[in-house]
This record gives structure tokens, sequence and C-alpha cells, in this order.
């Protein structure tokens, strides 16, 4: 039998397996945990199928699976993990044309299974108003920013600073002081927009900016020398991108490397184009903080 077949029916477990303990968390509304219990029902019957068309497939989901799913959880949402579990049924259409070439006997089985993942998907979307998707451009705007200014500021302080300690507090309060105004823009933007309170909006895009800010100017302020705080700060900075880009690639249908390699260019390019301007006028004017 086709491995697409076997790795069908281990997904299919998996989504069921992570449905029904989503049905039965508190933490979610219960209108949407009923959905939830409907889907896991229905994902079971699709395991079902599976498994028997295969002659039998792994049933059961190992303890780093459940961590790793948990993971995901906490650190992106409940859209951004039921939006990653359906993403890995992408492949389906293909596995159903394939089943229906070698069983076309089955083929009101397997309509009746493509019909169920176009409900979830349907009823998913209806249920689900997370805040952190509805506001993600506010989100986005803040980090954006933030991560393109400071890397910025701190790039062109190795030219013009002798020390961590006037880098991160330059850092951080010009940081503090463009998230209120990065607040403004988007409390001023949202108010043209619908179904957007403008101050929630404007907080999501202070709140953003400030944590980037916070994040990035840490190791400033933990170490001495200003090259290695520089390094740390470029790895957090290419770590939020990381999380940024995932998150918008799977809740947006993109490709993650498309979205990473442009924010990416992007702060890599401002930061080297900044540290040359720092290094000019750290030499013309013979200025070096300490």
């Amino acid at each position: 039998m086709s491995k697409e077949f076997f790795d069908m029916c281990r997904d299919e477990f998996k989504a069921y397996y992570l449905y029904r303990a989503l049905s039965m968390s508190r933490l979610i509304d219960k209108r949407f945990r009923d959905t939830l219990a409907k889907a896991a029902n229905d994902e079971w019957r699709h395991f079902s199928f599976w498994n028997g068309l295969v002659g039998g497939c792994s049933s059961s989901i190992s303890r780093l699976e459940t961590y790793m799913y948990s993971f995901i959880l906490i650190l992106f949402g409940i859209t951004f993990t039921l939006r990653f579990v359906e993403s890995m049924e992408k492949k389906a259409v293909y596995v159903y044309r394939k089943a229906l070439e070698l069983r076309p006997d089955l083929a009101s089985e397997i309509k009746a299974i493509e019909e169920d993942e176009e409900r979830h998907e349907k009823e998913f979307l209806e249920n689900i108003d997370e805040d952190r998707v509805r506001y993600l451009s506010s989100i986005a705007l803040g980090v954006s920013d933030a991560l393109v200014e400071l890397t910025g500021i701190y790039t062109g302080s190795l030219g013009a600073f002798a020390n961590t300690l006037s880098a991160g507090l330059t850092g951080l309060l010009a940081g503090i002081a463009a998230s209120i105004s990065m607040a403004v823009a988007a409390y001023t933007q949202a108010k043209h927009e619908k179904f957007k309170s403008p101050g929630v909006s404007a907080m999501y895009t202070g709140v953003a900016y400030i944590i980037v800010t916070s994040l990035l100017a840490l190791p400033y302020f933990v170490l001495n020398t200003i090259s290695v705080a520089f390094t740390l700060m470029i790895v957090i900075a290419l770590l939020i991108t990381t999380y940024m880009s995932i998150y918008s690639a799977v809740l947006s249908d993109r490709k993650f490397s498309r979205e990473f390699i442009e924010t990416s260019t992007l702060i890599l390019g401002v930061s080297l184009l900044l540290y040359i301007l720092g290094r000019i006028l750290g030499s013309v004017t013979g200025i070096s903080i300490r």
C-alpha cells in the first residue's frame, strides 16, 4: 500500500488527538469546544477509514509530539495551531485522487471525508475570534518597525559608542519614544478600518514595539563587550523575525522562506547602511561616547 496512505492515516489520528484534547480545555469557549469535539469525531472516522484501507497504521502519538503541540499552542495560539494541523492535510487532494484510482468503489466515502475537511475549515473560521489574529497587522506593524529601527540604531552604535550601557540606553529610550508614535499611528489607521477598535489596535502596536525594544536592548545591559552584545542582538532579531514569519506564513498560507528572507534582508540591509553611516560620522566628528 502507498506510503501516502499510511501518512494520511497517521495525520488523521494526530488531528483527532489534538481536536479531542482542545475540546476538553476550559480555556476555550464552550461553543467552540463543541465544534472541536464534533471535528474530533469526524477525524476518528477518517482515521478508521484509512486504517482499514492500509491494514493498520500507528494509532499513538509520542510524548515529544504532545509537548510540541502544547508548545505551539502556548507560543502561537489556537488559531495558528488549528491552521497548522489543517495544513498537514493539504496533500489530501492528491492522496484522495490516488485512492480513487486504486479503489473507485470507495468514491462515496472519500467524497464524504473531503466534505468534512472543508466543513471543519469553515467552522473553525466562523468560531475563532482570537484578538492576536484579528489585530495581526497591528502587531506586525509594531514588530517590523521596531526590528528595523532598533537594529539600525544598535548597528550605528558600533561606530559611535564605546560601551554597551550607553548604546543600550540610547536604543531603549529611542524605542520607547517610537512605540508611542507608532501606537498613535495605529490608532489613526484603525479609525478607518471596520471591525477594529482603535484603542486595542494602538495597544497591540505599542506593546509589540516595547517588547521587541526590550528584547533587543537586553544584551547591552548584561554584556560588557559591544561587539558581543551586537551579535546577540542580531540573533534575537532573527529569532523574532522567524517567529513572525512562521506565524504569518501559516495564517496567510504564504511561503515561510519568502517571508523570512524579505524581512531579514531588510533588517540586515538597513543595519549595514547605518553601520557605515555610524563609522563615517564617528570618524568625521571624532565623537566616542564612553
